[in-house]
């Protein structure tokens, strides 16, 4: 989708005021008077002081390589192929065409995808049942086949109530504050919409620099607690976590970085057997305290704020 689908619904990520497409890109007609370029048709709306981004970045249209591996070589590419993930993810597909299912007779529905920049696990089973005149915006801090606009997720560029839906796939552990970040999933959504994100737990760092956090199930129910819950629980539980720490086991025997890659790559042949415990563990309350990743479903509903003492109420575990 081009970005011209969504410009009207666009704000200054500086100040909050409206922007107007003017030169070759857009410019704040706040007091700001901050302007956003637009690169390879992908316009870049993180703040000229952003202390992580800049615009510079992403003038050449290509994607960092910490988050995407491509290679041209077609040995390496056979390779990358036959490699075995070691997660197994048994929730997303399900939960995605729930969520399908729900906007599916919605007369007009806009959904924002924040980490947009290639397909989640299981999304294109809620892409499959959209009304053709969906907005859709898929968003990154990275070039990829389906950017159509850069943003930073603590500031997001979009005017209040402007969303049905807000999705973030495995991006919540990749920034520096999630608390903000879902204080402007909160503001960017209508009042009714919904809120759809998964995020590790028992998970080893797999984004280097850019990976800083990990939730229990109650501690990723609070960062949503100004959230109505509609489900949340397990993404992928303790089998996948063996297979994580099996695999970076023998990776921390690694004293460079290419041998890293080469102990990565053996060691997900040697763990990847262990995530299909998951298909027992999962129906035990004990995974929730293991669990490699888990999900949440909710939706705003004005002046709600989850109470700490129901919080505690909702542990699923066994550990108290």
């Amino acid at each position: 989708m081009n970005y011209k689908a969504f410009e009207d619904i666009l704000s200054c990520p500086s100040c909050g005021s409206n922007v107007v497409r003017e030169g070759d890109g857009f410019t704040c007609v706040g007091n700001c008077k901050s302007h956003y370029p637009i690169y390879h048709d992908v316009p870049v709306l993180i703040t000229p002081t952003n202390p992580v981004f800049n615009f510079d970045q992403f003038a050449d249209g290509k994607p960092p390589k910490i988050f995407f591996n491509s290679y041209k070589n077609p040995v390496l590419q056979f390779l990358k192929k036959i490699r075995p993930d070691i997660t197994l993810n048994l929730a997303s597909k399900k939960n995605y065409t729930e969520i399908g299912s729900i906007l599916k007779d919605h007369p007009n529905p806009s959904i924002l995808i924040i980490g947009g920049s290639i397909d989640g696990n299981g999304i294109r089973e809620l892409k499959n049942q959209l009304p053709a005149n969906t907005v859709l915006v898929e968003s990154d801090v990275a070039h990829g086949p389906n950017t159509n606009i850069i943003i930073d997720a603590h500031q997001i560029p979009f005017k209040d109530n402007s969303f049905d839906l807000v999705i973030a796939q495995a991006v919540l552990e990749h920034v520096l504050d999630p608390f903000l970040c879902v204080k402007e999933i909160q503001r960017v959504l209508k009042p009714g919409g919904m809120i759809y994100a998964e995020t590790p737990f028992m998970q080893q760092v797999h984004g280097g620099k850019y990976d800083f956090h990990r939730f229990t199930h109650l501690g990723h129910r609070r960062l949503f607690r100004e959230f109505r819950e509609v489900k949340s629980g397990i993404i992928a539980g303790a089998g996948s976590t063996m297979a994580w720490s099996l695999m970076y086991f023998i990776t921390s025997f690694a004293p460079t970085k290419k041998i890293d890659k080469a102990l990565s790559y053996i060691g997900s042949f040697a763990s990847f057997w262990l995530k299909y415990f998951d298909y027992i563990l999962n129906n035990n309350k004990g995974s929730y305290d293991a669990a490699c990743g888990l999900y949440f479903l909710g939706k705003k509903e004005p002046g709600y704020l989850l109470p700490d003492d129901e919080l505690l109420s909702s542990y699923r575990g066994h550990k108290s």
